[in-house]
């Protein structure tokens, strides 16, 4: 992604995080691409409001509904991450190691299905990136 694309997308994050209730939360938008089954990624800083979001190496390709969504989707959470942190790290004390892990997976993988389903509910009342010519 080309330096003026990377500053565009930047702007458009920090616009929807603002737009989405996230106006105390630091966003950075990573360098590197997100992982290569993914459009976006998102890193939280335990006990912080601080996250890193990367998207696809070929995220300018991506049709503009697709752009909005996967921005939608890593900004969403962040209001979804200290539930997820607390079951983490707040039953493995009480379960043995491989309860514990098998609820997290499950719990994981049902906020990642609430997660996108937020995303296509919120990402159409969002614009679309304005990326320079």
């Amino acid at each position: 992604m080309k330096k003026r694309d990377r500053k565009e997308l930047g702007r458009y994050v920090r616009w929807c995080a603002d737009q989405m209730e996230l106006r105390d939360w630091t966003i950075h938008l990573g360098h590197e691409p997100a992982p290569s089954d993914a459009d976006g990624y998102v890193v939280i800083t335990y006990g912080r409001k601080l996250a890193r979001i990367t998207v696809a190496e070929d995220f300018r390709s991506f049709d503009p509904e697709r752009q909005r969504h996967t921005i939608a989707h890593e900004l969403i959470h962040c209001h979804l991450e200290s539930a997820c942190n607390m079951v983490q790290n707040d039953l493995e004390r009480h379960l043995s190691t491989q309860a514990d892990q098998v609820f997290f997976d499950g719990f994981k993988r049902q906020i990642e299905y609430g997660v996108d389903a937020l995303a296509s509910a919120v990402a159409k009342h969002l614009p679309f990136i304005d990326w320079p010519d």
